[in-house]
């Protein structure tokens, strides 16, 4: 009989370390998103950006409330092919910003004039663009 207790024992000790280790999860920091890193030759282009998943985006290091709408989007960006691929598309003849992007994947780079840009990639100039201009102000 000494048995079963034993596994009710050690099944107690499981779950209680289970629910500590989920308690500890809770309190964590939002992870953040990714990184864009905006250069470029004209007055205000360089920003660095790195939106988080708890609603603030830090601009060059300062961290800012992002709104709803700009957080919706920033988290539905899928930049899995272009960091798997370390996706490097070359500028065209007239860049005037040129991103870096850094995510957990890994890292890819592309111009506002490169050519073969995708809605993906378009869409992330757009909301650096409104996030630098708008929110970081």
């Amino acid at each position: 009989m000494a048995r079963p207790r034993a596994h009710a024992a050690t099944a107690i000790v499981a779950v209680a370390l289970a629910a500590a280790v989920a308690l500890a999860a809770c309190g964590g920091p939002a992870a953040d998103l990714y990184e864009v890193i905006r250069s470029g030759a004209i007055a205000g282009a360089d920003v660095t950006l790195v939106p988080s998943g708890d609603g603030t985006v830090l601009c060059d290091g300062n961290s800012h409330e992002l709104p709803d709408k700009l957080l919706l989007t920033a988290e539905n960006f899928d930049f899995t092919y272009q960091s798997q691929h370390h996706l490097h598309l070359p500028s065209g003849h007239n860049p005037v910003y040129t991103y870096v992007v850094r995510t957990s994947d890994g890292t890819f780079s592309y111009s506002d004039d490169s050519p073969h840009l995708g809605p993906e990639l378009r869409a992330l100039a757009a909301w650096t663009f409104t996030v630098a201009r708008h929110v970081c102000r």
